[in-house]
Protein backbone atom coordinates (compact mmCIF):
# COMPACT_ATOMS: atom_id res chain seq x y z
CA UNK A 1 0.00 0.00 0.00
CA UNK A 2 1.51 3.39 -0.76
CA UNK A 3 -1.65 5.32 -1.36
CA UNK A 4 -2.93 6.46 2.04
CA UNK A 5 -5.38 9.48 0.84
CA UNK A 6 -8.26 9.23 2.17
CA UNK A 7 -8.14 5.78 3.39
CA UNK A 8 -9.50 4.96 6.92
CA UNK A 9 -7.04 4.10 9.34
CA UNK A 10 -7.52 3.06 13.04
CA UNK A 11 -4.71 3.30 15.11
CA UNK A 12 -5.44 2.04 18.98
CA UNK A 13 -3.36 3.39 22.10
CA UNK A 14 -3.45 6.22 19.86
CA UNK A 15 -4.02 9.06 23.33
CA UNK A 16 0.04 9.05 23.29
CA UNK A 17 3.36 7.61 22.88
CA UNK A 18 4.44 5.67 20.14
CA UNK A 19 0.19 5.38 19.15
CA UNK A 20 0.36 9.34 18.87
CA UNK A 21 3.45 8.96 16.51
CA UNK A 22 1.42 6.67 14.35
CA UNK A 23 -1.16 8.88 13.98
CA UNK A 24 0.77 11.59 13.43
CA UNK A 25 2.25 9.83 10.52
CA UNK A 26 -0.97 8.21 8.82
CA UNK A 27 -2.79 11.80 9.03
CA UNK A 28 0.24 13.58 7.53
CA UNK A 29 0.17 10.86 4.35
CA UNK A 30 -3.39 11.74 3.73
CA UNK A 31 -5.41 8.92 5.70
CA UNK A 32 -8.46 9.66 8.35
CA UNK A 33 -7.62 8.40 11.16
CA UNK A 34 -9.75 7.32 14.07
CA UNK A 35 -7.55 7.38 17.17
CA UNK A 36 -8.36 4.97 19.93
CA UNK A 37 -7.92 4.70 23.01
CA UNK A 38 -8.99 3.90 27.04
CA UNK A 39 -8.49 7.31 27.87
CA UNK A 40 -11.34 9.33 25.76
CA UNK A 41 -9.50 12.69 26.77
CA UNK A 42 -6.49 11.47 25.72
CA UNK A 43 -7.69 10.12 22.38
CA UNK A 44 -9.51 13.97 22.02
CA UNK A 45 -6.72 15.65 22.60
CA UNK A 46 -4.69 13.77 19.74
CA UNK A 47 -7.62 13.92 17.38
CA UNK A 48 -7.65 17.40 17.86
CA UNK A 49 -4.12 17.28 16.61
CA UNK A 50 -5.13 16.05 13.22
CA UNK A 51 -7.06 16.97 9.97
CA UNK A 52 -9.41 14.72 9.43
CA UNK A 53 -9.32 12.85 12.82
CA UNK A 54 -11.89 11.44 15.61
CA UNK A 55 -11.70 9.92 18.66
CA UNK A 56 -12.86 6.83 20.13
CA UNK A 57 -13.25 5.61 23.68
CA UNK A 58 -12.53 1.64 23.27
CA UNK A 59 -11.13 -1.54 26.03
CA UNK A 60 -9.13 -3.24 23.26
CA UNK A 61 -9.39 -6.15 26.10
CA UNK A 62 -12.82 -6.51 25.45
CA UNK A 63 -14.12 -8.28 22.45
CA UNK A 64 -17.77 -6.21 22.74
CA UNK A 65 -15.85 -2.83 22.61
CA UNK A 66 -14.15 -4.07 19.64
CA UNK A 67 -16.97 -5.10 17.67
CA UNK A 68 -18.84 -1.58 18.51
CA UNK A 69 -15.81 0.38 17.70
CA UNK A 70 -15.63 -1.61 14.28
CA UNK A 71 -19.30 -0.84 13.64
CA UNK A 72 -18.68 2.70 14.82
CA UNK A 73 -15.50 3.40 12.72
CA UNK A 74 -17.21 2.01 9.80
CA UNK A 75 -20.21 4.32 9.93
CA UNK A 76 -18.52 7.06 10.79
CA UNK A 77 -15.54 7.51 8.67
CA UNK A 78 -15.69 4.46 6.30
CA UNK A 79 -14.18 0.91 5.41
CA UNK A 80 -10.70 0.89 7.03
CA UNK A 81 -7.53 0.35 4.74
CA UNK A 82 -5.20 0.27 7.94
CA UNK A 83 -5.24 -0.80 11.34
CA UNK A 84 -2.52 -0.47 14.08
CA UNK A 85 -3.10 -2.46 16.92
CA UNK A 86 -1.14 -0.72 19.25
CA UNK A 87 -2.31 -0.48 22.70
CA UNK A 88 0.23 -1.95 25.41
CA UNK A 89 1.07 -2.02 28.93
CA UNK A 90 4.07 -2.79 30.93
CA UNK A 91 4.62 -3.73 34.45
CA UNK A 92 7.23 -5.47 36.41
CA UNK A 93 7.43 -8.40 38.45
CA UNK A 94 8.94 -12.39 38.73
CA UNK A 95 7.41 -14.85 36.38
CA UNK A 96 6.90 -17.01 40.13
CA UNK A 97 6.00 -14.55 41.93
CA UNK A 98 3.35 -13.03 39.43
CA UNK A 99 -0.36 -12.78 40.24
CA UNK A 100 -2.60 -14.15 37.82
CA UNK A 101 -4.33 -10.60 37.75
CA UNK A 102 -0.84 -9.75 36.55
CA UNK A 103 -1.52 -11.84 33.39
CA UNK A 104 -5.32 -10.90 32.71
CA UNK A 105 -4.63 -7.51 32.40
CA UNK A 106 -1.25 -7.80 30.80
CA UNK A 107 -2.33 -10.59 28.24
CA UNK A 108 -5.89 -8.90 27.95
CA UNK A 109 -4.29 -5.90 26.53
CA UNK A 110 -0.88 -6.93 25.01
CA UNK A 111 -2.34 -9.89 23.01
CA UNK A 112 -5.99 -10.40 23.16
CA UNK A 113 -6.74 -6.76 22.72
CA UNK A 114 -5.20 -7.62 18.85
CA UNK A 115 -6.72 -10.90 18.54
CA UNK A 116 -10.10 -8.72 19.55
CA UNK A 117 -9.40 -6.11 17.12
CA UNK A 118 -8.48 -8.37 14.15
CA UNK A 119 -11.59 -10.85 14.85
CA UNK A 120 -13.92 -7.25 15.08
CA UNK A 121 -12.17 -5.57 11.73
CA UNK A 122 -11.09 -8.62 9.09
CA UNK A 123 -14.90 -9.51 8.32
CA UNK A 124 -15.36 -5.94 7.51
CA UNK A 125 -12.14 -5.39 5.38
CA UNK A 126 -12.82 -8.25 3.36
CA UNK A 127 -16.35 -7.22 2.59
CA UNK A 128 -15.42 -3.43 1.67
CA UNK A 129 -12.39 -5.36 -0.46
CA UNK A 130 -9.93 -2.91 0.07
CA UNK A 131 -6.30 -3.45 -0.11
CA UNK A 132 -5.07 -3.17 3.66
CA UNK A 133 -2.27 -3.38 6.13
CA UNK A 134 -2.02 -4.33 9.88
CA UNK A 135 0.20 -3.09 12.20
CA UNK A 136 0.50 -5.28 15.20
CA UNK A 137 2.76 -3.84 17.86
CA UNK A 138 5.00 -6.18 19.30
CA UNK A 139 8.54 -5.33 20.96
CA UNK A 140 11.90 -6.18 20.65
CA UNK A 141 11.42 -7.89 24.08
CA UNK A 142 9.27 -10.43 21.73
CA UNK A 143 12.45 -11.37 19.64
CA UNK A 144 15.48 -10.87 22.05
CA UNK A 145 14.01 -9.97 25.45
CA UNK A 146 16.16 -8.43 28.05
CA UNK A 147 17.21 -11.19 30.45
CA UNK A 148 17.21 -10.95 33.94
CA UNK A 149 15.15 -7.68 33.79
CA UNK A 150 11.80 -8.75 35.80
CA UNK A 151 9.49 -7.97 32.72
CA UNK A 152 8.87 -11.49 31.95
CA UNK A 153 5.02 -11.58 31.88
CA UNK A 154 5.46 -8.79 29.38
CA UNK A 155 8.11 -10.22 26.92
CA UNK A 156 6.23 -13.93 27.41
CA UNK A 157 2.54 -11.21 26.04
CA UNK A 158 4.95 -9.84 23.31
CA UNK A 159 6.37 -12.80 21.74
CA UNK A 160 3.04 -14.14 21.38
CA UNK A 161 2.19 -11.12 19.46
CA UNK A 162 5.06 -11.78 17.48
CA UNK A 163 4.03 -15.35 16.35
CA UNK A 164 0.65 -14.06 16.28
CA UNK A 165 1.61 -11.52 13.69
CA UNK A 166 4.12 -14.04 11.64
CA UNK A 167 1.30 -16.83 10.97
CA UNK A 168 -1.30 -13.84 9.88
CA UNK A 169 0.92 -12.31 7.50
CA UNK A 170 0.70 -15.94 6.00
CA UNK A 171 -2.43 -16.63 6.47
CA UNK A 172 -3.61 -13.21 4.84
CA UNK A 173 -1.26 -12.42 2.02
CA UNK A 174 -3.68 -13.71 -0.58
CA UNK A 175 -5.99 -11.38 0.15
CA UNK A 176 -4.45 -8.04 -0.68
CA UNK A 177 -3.93 -7.75 3.17
CA UNK A 178 -0.61 -6.82 4.51
CA UNK A 179 0.74 -7.85 7.84
CA UNK A 180 3.60 -6.29 9.93
CA UNK A 181 5.16 -6.69 13.27
CA UNK A 182 6.23 -3.04 14.83
CA UNK A 183 9.56 -4.38 17.14
CA UNK A 184 10.35 -1.09 19.00
CA UNK A 185 13.24 -1.24 21.39
CA UNK A 186 13.63 1.52 24.10
CA UNK A 187 11.11 3.66 22.71
CA UNK A 188 10.22 7.71 24.94
CA UNK A 189 7.15 7.02 25.82
CA UNK A 190 4.91 6.72 29.21
CA UNK A 191 4.39 3.11 28.95
CA UNK A 192 6.23 2.95 32.28
CA UNK A 193 3.45 4.27 33.77
CA UNK A 194 0.70 1.86 32.48
CA UNK A 195 -0.40 0.67 35.70
CA UNK A 196 -2.41 4.33 35.48
CA UNK A 197 -5.13 2.13 33.38
CA UNK A 198 -4.89 -0.73 35.46
CA UNK A 199 -8.36 -1.95 36.56
CA UNK A 200 -9.08 -1.59 40.14
CA UNK A 201 -10.37 -4.71 40.35
CA UNK A 202 -7.55 -6.38 39.26
CA UNK A 203 -5.33 -4.43 41.90
CA UNK A 204 -2.45 -2.29 42.10
CA UNK A 205 0.60 -4.11 40.21
CA UNK A 206 3.86 -3.32 40.13
CA UNK A 207 5.00 -0.14 39.17
CA UNK A 208 7.94 -0.16 36.57
CA UNK A 209 11.07 1.94 37.41
CA UNK A 210 11.93 4.24 34.40
CA UNK A 211 15.30 3.23 32.82
CA UNK A 212 18.19 5.70 32.37
CA UNK A 213 18.03 4.63 28.42
CA UNK A 214 14.64 5.78 27.90
CA UNK A 215 15.91 9.72 28.33
CA UNK A 216 18.37 9.25 24.85
CA UNK A 217 15.94 6.42 23.16
CA UNK A 218 13.88 8.11 20.21
CA UNK A 219 10.39 9.62 20.67
CA UNK A 220 7.20 8.22 20.18
CA UNK A 221 6.35 10.82 17.55
CA UNK A 222 9.71 9.56 15.38
CA UNK A 223 8.67 5.97 15.09
CA UNK A 224 5.44 6.88 13.05
CA UNK A 225 6.87 7.86 10.04
CA UNK A 226 8.72 4.27 10.21
CA UNK A 227 5.53 2.23 10.65
CA UNK A 228 4.31 4.22 7.82
CA UNK A 229 7.39 2.69 5.48
CA UNK A 230 7.18 -0.37 6.97
CA UNK A 231 3.52 -0.19 5.65
CA UNK A 232 4.75 1.05 2.01
CA UNK A 233 7.13 -1.48 1.65
CA UNK A 234 5.20 -4.22 3.38
CA UNK A 235 7.52 -5.41 5.53
CA UNK A 236 7.01 -8.05 7.64
CA UNK A 237 8.83 -6.78 10.82
CA UNK A 238 9.55 -3.07 11.72
CA UNK A 239 12.23 -1.89 14.02
CA UNK A 240 13.09 1.43 15.75
CA UNK A 241 16.64 1.18 17.25
CA UNK A 242 20.18 1.09 16.89
CA UNK A 243 20.81 -2.22 19.65
CA UNK A 244 18.20 -4.46 17.41
CA UNK A 245 20.95 -6.24 15.09
CA UNK A 246 23.43 -7.46 18.10
CA UNK A 247 20.70 -8.27 20.56
CA UNK A 248 18.91 -10.28 17.85
CA UNK A 249 22.56 -12.13 16.73
CA UNK A 250 23.40 -13.12 20.64
CA UNK A 251 19.56 -14.48 20.62
CA UNK A 252 20.39 -16.61 17.61
CA UNK A 253 24.13 -17.55 17.98
CA UNK A 254 22.64 -18.78 21.49
CA UNK A 255 19.76 -20.87 19.86
CA UNK A 256 22.47 -22.10 17.25
CA UNK A 257 24.85 -23.21 19.30
CA UNK A 258 22.42 -25.63 21.43
CA UNK A 259 21.49 -26.91 17.82
CA UNK A 260 24.91 -27.17 16.73
CA UNK A 261 25.65 -29.55 19.92
CA UNK A 262 22.39 -31.48 19.30
CA UNK A 263 23.70 -31.94 15.59
CA UNK A 264 26.80 -33.61 16.97
CA UNK A 265 24.87 -36.03 19.38
CA UNK A 266 22.45 -37.09 16.44
CA UNK A 267 25.55 -37.88 13.96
Amino acid sequence: MDDFVGKVAVVTGGGEGIGRGIAHALADVGARVAVVDIDGEAAEHVAGELEGAKAFEADVSSADDMNALAEDVELSLGPVSVLCNNAGVLLEGSLVESEMTDWQWVLGVNLYGIVNSVKAFIPRIRASGNEAHIVNTGSMAGLAPRLGNFAGVYSASKAAVVSFSEMLRAELAGERIGVSVLCPSTVNTRIWEAVRNRPAEMGPGGAVPRPARVDQAIHGLDVGPLVVQGIVENRAYIFTGADTRPRIEARGAAILADVAIFEEGAS
